[in-house]
């Protein structure tokens, strides 16, 4: 018996603490929870408003421990909101392990943070970084954590939003248009540049660093700071990968999910037959694109000339801008005169790490996906190349070789004649490269004859492949409007090729990309020569270059005029995000219609 009733009341302690809990967790959900949210997101904007203050402005020393305080309070916060939500949810461990993944990592971080605060202070006074420097650099940490989970918490309250009726290619060209404005408003912060930089000039650097095309009036390295430089290499990455692409995988990634809107969006985006697949395409592209970024980086690094001393942080900083930038098919460099700076001009390993960035940046994200996929099931005998990625392989290395015989056979005795004979083969491949959408140049292209710029012209107006960091008309559509005027000599109706029949409205995008491709580039050279005082030859390159997003200049680009850098901020926008697709994004669609007049053909050609 007694034990019975020991039993007894240690069941009714149980149930009584169970109750307790159960009542705590009703008061916090109901009055506590509420209060806690509308914290958050106030400290969200507190904590956005404080990371500008820092990296945008300059403010008196007698702020510094104030804005301390602000941010140990809202870091603090974050954690007791987060602890509590962990201790009073009603969800099970699992289920709330899964889905505020994220937040629990972060916590982690910051508690480690805290702990070993001292410890990492020490490793980055190491590197000679000062003590400011050093508590910046550690609460700048913090917050961003802090929005990361604030980032976390938008896109779950975001996920009730209706964009069913959003035009793909509208948000693909409205997301650009937004980063732009927003970059140009970072630019302007007084923390961003060196004294004082015209608003055109900042508008131009961001337009062209979003469109990843490298054009400048400006040299980046002396104009802008250090977090200038920060948000024009965070401009290339967001405009390398597409602003969709970023906030729809993040999207994926922080809910563990994505709408059925979001999905169909993107498939629209990626060209895709299935949601399936584009999801899957969508989680990789982030992925693939980070790591190649990453093995880029570090193989910059230990390639790095050893007769450019620079201190160890900024190599690797340098390393870290120059695989972005080229896997990006930005064209920026953080030297004066590009890679043509002697010590880089004549590393051979770091400019072939740079050539193979170019070229994975210039392939197209689904074709790295299928390499990848093919390298690591190479035996899997369901997987089939695409078609898309069957031209893209056959044009790239078309273009590439003609590119590198061009060069290497019209420049011999001009631009690469200060070259040994291994220079001259090298440095044909390298512009053959660059010339596909990447940029970075080795030698001055102001010595270029002017057979060899026709050619360049051609490379750079073709340009990269399909939804890829490159620009130009493409690679696919210049194979299909050459096939298609194959077809029409041969007198054949159904374009064929690889035992598929290509769609009819694939040849007509790749022929209306074609014509409006050139009636842009016509018109800005026709504009150009009316205000612009230069060489015929030079306005072509720069128009050329601009549109396809490639960046190559022959010096023109910090003489234009206003309205001269104007129109090729214009030019830049509209190769980026495609003549094509801005039209379809401006103009409304029609109506599919029931009937059909009849067919009258029209002599044309």
């Amino acid at each position: 018996m007694k034990l019975k009733r020991i039993f007894v009341y240690l069941l009714h302690i149980l149930a009584s603490t169970e109750i307790k809990r159960i009542e705590i967790r009703k008061f916090y959900m109901e009055h506590l929870r509420p209060i806690g949210r509308t914290l958050y997101i106030l400290f969200g904007f507190l904590s956005v408003a404080i990371l500008i203050l820092d990296f945008g402005f300059y403010y008196p020393d007698d702020w510094k421990p104030y804005v301390t305080i602000s941010i140990r309070t809202l870091v603090g916060f974050f954690i007791a909101y987060e602890t509590l939500h962990l201790v009073f949810t009603n969800k099970k461990w699992k289920e709330y392990l899964r889905l505020h993944l994220i937040e629990l990592i972060i916590l982690g971080m910051l508690g480690l943070e805290i702990i070993y605060e001292k410890n990492i202070i020490e490793v980055l006074k190491s590197y000679h970084i000062s003590g400011e420097d050093t508590t910046l650099i550690f609460l700048s940490a913090n917050q961003i954590l802090f929005l990361f989970s604030n980032l976390a918490h938008f896109f779950r309250l975001s996920k009730k939003r209706d964009s069913k009726k959003l035009n793909p290619s509208f948000v693909f060209v409205g997301s650009f248009a937004f980063i732009i404005s927003l970059g140009v408003c970072f630019l302007h912060f007084p923390k961003s540049s060196f004294g004082s930089v015209n608003t055109i000039d900042i508008v131009f650097t961001t337009i062209s660093a979003t469109c990843v095309t490298g054009l400048s009036t400006i040299d980046i390295s002396s104009q802008f700071t250090l977090t200038g430089q920060l948000v024009i290499l965070l401009l290339i990455q967001v405009g390398g990968l597409g602003l969709m692409t970023l906030t729809s995988f993040f999207s994926i990634f922080l809910t563990g999910k994505g709408s059925v809107s979001d999905t169909l969006m993107i498939k629209d985006l990626l060209s895709e037959e299935t949601m399936g697949r584009a999801k899957e395409i969508l989680k990789q592209i982030t992925l693939q694109t980070l790591t190649i970024e990453l093995v880029g980086a570090i193989i910059l690094f230990y390639s790095f000339p050893s007769d450019f001393p620079i201190p160890f942080p900024e190599q690797v900083y340098y390393s870290i801008f120059h695989s972005i930038s080229a896997f990006c098919n930005a064209g920026f460099s953080l030297m004066p005169n590009g890679l043509a700076t002697e010590a880089f001009r004549d590393s051979e390993g770091f400019l072939s790490t740079i050539m193979c960035l170019i070229v994975l940046g210039s392939l197209g994200f689904p074709v790295i996906y299928q390499i990848r996929t093919k390298l690591f099931h190479p035996f899997d005998h369901r997987f089939r190349w695409s078609l898309t990625s069957k031209l893209v392989f056959r044009m790239s290395a078309l273009l590439l070789v003609f590119g590198w015989i061009s060069s290497l056979v019209l420049e011999w005795n001009t631009s690469l004649k200060d070259f040994s004979l291994v220079g001259k083969v090298f440095h044909s491949l390298f512009y053959s490269v660059t010339t596909r959408s990447g940029g970075l140049h080795t030698f001055d292209l102001g010595l270029m004859g002017h057979p060899m710029t026709f050619v360049t012209f051609f490379l750079m107006w073709v340009g990269g492949s399909p939804v890829s960091t490159g620009g130009g008309i493409k690679t696919t559509t210049f194979a299909i409007s050459l096939l298609n005027i194959v077809n029409q000599i041969r007198g054949k109706e159904r374009m064929e090729i690889d035992h598929r029949t290509i769609a009819d409205s694939t040849i007509s995008r790749a022929s209306a990309t074609i014509v409006l491709s050139l009636f842009v580039i016509f018109i800005s050279i026709f504009c150009l020569l009316i205000t612009e005082n230069a060489n015929f030859i030079d306005l072509c390159f720069e128009v050329v270059s601009a549109y396809s997003t490639t960046g190559l200049s022959r010096g023109l680009t910090p003489h234009l005029s206003d309205f001269g850098k104007i129109l090729i901020c214009v030019v830049m926008f509209v190769g980026r995000v495609g003549i094509l697709t801005l039209l379809i994004a401006l103009s409304k669609k029609v109506n599919p219609s029931a009937y059909e007049y009849p067919k009258e053909y029209v002599v044309v050609g």
